[in-house]
């Protein structure tokens, strides 16, 4: 049974057990790096007798497969090549450089944040989407630079971030959460079963392994990660939430099994000041003014470039 059996929301369980959460600035320098790959083959000069790959003797010609790959996509990706070269271009009309120094901290900042500070975690990733780390620094590098045009022209006070903070308080105080693992089953009594077993010692995660219906986390011992309030179908919440650490629930029932919850740990709701989050308030507010003046920027800038299509 998926996650959808106990959570309100799929995603936002996903979101909730997979601490921190994936930031929108990795996944587009992730996706810039994607479009990165692109620039290498549409750059390349196909040549007639340059051969692809031979079928039974054969050939497919470079020159086929390249109309192929721009017939698929080329154009959309040619379309961000072209923004990214704007990009570039007004950086250098400003005079606006981005120093390897700043590049090492961004790199840094998006480990720490989307992979816990694991670097192997980091290239793992980069290697599954086929992504060098230099392709992924010069794209941060061009993130970095898009950053730095949209902030020349902002313009807000620490007023402007009190009142986003009050508005948007959510985001950065903590909130009362739970560390929890649980395995699922479809009837009562085999619910009192498994209950039996941890009561007798059985460890917890062998027996998610062997009895839980939860196909999404029964080899992971049943563990869901961190979840707040309003995650999960509300009897699974009261039970999860009524536990101390280290505390096992008794059965209980939702419309999709009979749940058996173990609490790991738990974080309590954090109120915070202005004052002790000011310079996260003030990133935050940035981020959301950056957004929308290269929402704006970017059409005026090929509005007012000269481009001519040679494809």
């Amino acid at each position: 049974m998926e996650k959808e059996a106990y959570s309100k929301s799929k995603e936002g369980l996903k979101g909730a057990a997979a601490r921190p959460q994936v930031l929108w600035a990795a996944i587009a320098v992730l996706l810039i790096a994607v479009v990165a790959m692109g620039v290498v083959m549409l750059q390349q000069e196909p040549q007639e007798d340059q051969v692809a790959a031979l079928v039974n003797g054969d050939p497919i010609m470079k020159d086929e497969l390249f109309d192929l790959m721009y017939a698929q996509g080329g154009s959309e990706i040619l379309e961000d090549l072209i923004i990214r070269q704007l990009i570039i271009q007004e950086a250098g009309r400003l005079g606006i450089t981005v120093a390897e120094s700043e590049l090492d901290e961004e790199i840094d900042k998006v480990i720490e944040e989307n992979f816990l500070g694991s670097e192997e975690d980091f290239l793992k990733l980069l290697e599954q989407y086929g992504v060098a780390v230099e392709s992924f620094r010069e794209d941060a590098r061009l993130n970095l630079l898009a950053r730095k045009i949209a902030m020349e022209q902002t313009d807000f006070t620490e007023e402007d971030g009190r009142e986003f903070f009050e508005e948007h308080r959510y985001l950065f105080e903590q909130e009362e959460e739970v560390e929890a693992r649980h395995i699922l089953v479809e009837s009562e009594a085999e619910a009192e079963e498994v209950a039996g077993l941890l009561v007798e010692g059985e460890n917890f995660e062998n027996l998610a392994s062997e009895y839980s219906t939860d196909q999404s986390n029964k080899d992971d011992g049943g563990y869901l990660g961190f979840f707040g309030r309003g995650n999960m179908v509300e009897p699974f919440e009261e039970m999860a939430f009524s536990l101390d650490i280290g505390d096992i629930s008794e059965p209980v029932e939702t419309e999709f099994g009979y749940h058996i919850i173990e609490v790991l740990d738990r974080t309590e709701k954090e109120e915070v000041t202005f004052e002790e989050v000011s310079e996260q308030v003030m990133d935050t507010l940035a981020d959301e003014q950056v957004s929308i003046i290269l929402n704006e920027l970017v059409p005026e800038l090929r509005d007012q470039a000269e481009i001519e299509y040679l494809l």
